[in-house]
């Protein structure tokens, strides 16, 4: 459902990366524009757009810069595998400006490596960021994956105006330039601890941020690692969230618990020194209004550094024996209370505009599932409608501290 009207919001600070003030007028819900791609084998239309994985709102230009994943793809009908309609499909920033209801689409930032040659969004065949996942074309041809593959989830924009961007294959932390060439890399081993390297498949690093000076990195895994093993799979609640000093390169975890094993997270951002915000979801669409999509803060003071302990399958009393201290962790915003109407069963990325207003963007997998059978249809709303996306502008400046 879009809605029309506006609500006028005044803002005392603008982002974590600018301290003008502004004033500032947005619709309860803009849609984001994108262009379409007829699979006429099929008869779906893919969205050539999917710019839903994460957000990051520049006051400095009054843009959104939207983040895609790897590019359509749906689950194959082997074990492991996926179908990719656009093999060639590279990982892309979308600039973005409001106008009216809408935002309308100014700019790409293709992600390159950093001689300038894109990346596209297929499984590893080798290297680092394997996740045993085989890539089919429309005629059910594998597909050589001569380059390198990336799986683009988190966004955070650098007071300097580069990107850094978390990916999941790896999972790999990346900073770009603004042209969308690879700057620098931290990955397991090199700047992340190896056990990282440990994540649950498509389950990697899904969101990040960056605090306001710039100095530190916090990323977070969309579900709890595999430590010691993939037993943990569906059963665990302790997620981890690591900070890296990107000065002195020191990194600590703090322990995120998560409200159920069957939710995940989808992103991250940055308040102040030692506040956090984190998106928790469940990965179904709302019925009646019910389901999981909420927004949490979470406090730093006080929290243990779990970096090097083996803490997945730990119950809050055992937590306890360890003298381990998860983080604090408040409900921030409820979506589908502020949202009655919410139809996705994806919001994968927030940001704020100031102190004043939380954005929530969904993540419409391009438009396209699969049946049962391997065949692409829609991908349908909770109200029936082709799922599209959507940034929610909610105020919030009237929210209580911790």
């Amino acid at each position: 459902m879009r809605y029309t009207l506006l609500f006028v919001v005044f803002a005392a600070i603008v982002g974590c990366r600018s301290h003008r003030q502004v004033s500032a007028a947005f619709p309860r819900v803009a849609y984001v524009q994108a262009e379409t791609l007829d699979l006429s084998e099929d008869n779906v239309a893919v969205s050539m757009g999917g710019y839903g994985s994460s957000m990051a709102y520049d006051a400095s230009d009054s843009c959104f810069y939207l983040l895609t994943d790897r590019g359509p793809n749906v689950d194959g009908t082997q074990p492991e595998s996926k179908v990719f309609p656009v093999p060639g499909y590279s990982p892309t920033i979308g600039r973005f400006r409001l106008h009216g209801d809408s935002l309308v689409l100014v700019g790409k930032i293709v992600l390159c490596e950093s001689d300038g040659t894109p990346f596209n969004g297929l499984p590893n065949s080798r290297g680092d960021g394997i996740t045993g996942e085989t890539g089919y074309d429309l005629k059910g041809v594998a597909i050589e994956n001569n380059a390198r593959g990336i799986d683009p989830e988190g966004l955070a924009m650098a007071p300097d105006g580069t990107f850094w961007v978390s990916d999941e294959y790896g999972p790999f932390i990346m900073q770009f330039d603004r042209t969308g060439r690879l700057i620098r890399e931290i990955k397991p081993s090199h700047g992340l601890p190896a056990y990282f390297a440990k994540r649950r498949p498509n389950r990697g690093m899904e969101g990040l941020a960056i605090s306001r000076d710039g100095t530190k990195l916090y990323g977070i895994m969309q579900s709890p690692l595999y430590l010691p093993d993939a037993s943990t799979k569906g059963l665990s609640v302790n997620n981890r969230i690591v900070e890296i000093d990107l000065c002195g390169d020191s990194v600590r975890e703090y322990l995120y618990r998560m409200d159920s094993p069957g939710n995940v997270v989808s992103e991250i951002i940055c308040m102040d020194d030692t506040t956090l915000l984190v998106l928790e979801r469940d990965d179904k669409f709302p019925k009646n209004g019910q389901g999981v999509k909420r927004v949490y803060r979470v406090d730093l003071r006080g929290a243990s550094d779990i970096a090097g302990d083996t803490i997945e399958m730990l119950s809050a009393e055992e937590l306890q024996l360890h003298d381990i201290i998860p983080l604090g962790k408040q409900l921030f915003v409820d979506i589908l209370e502020e949202v009655p109407a919410y139809s996705h069963d994806k919001p994968e990325g927030i940001d704020m505009i100031g102190d004043s207003i939380l954005c929530i963007i969904n993540d419409d997998d391009f438009g396209i599932t699969v049946s049962g059978d391997g065949k692409y249809l829609p991908k349908t709303n909770a109200e029936g409608g082709l799922d599209k996306t959507e940034i929610y502008f909610i105020p919030v400046s009237m929210r209580s501290a911790i």
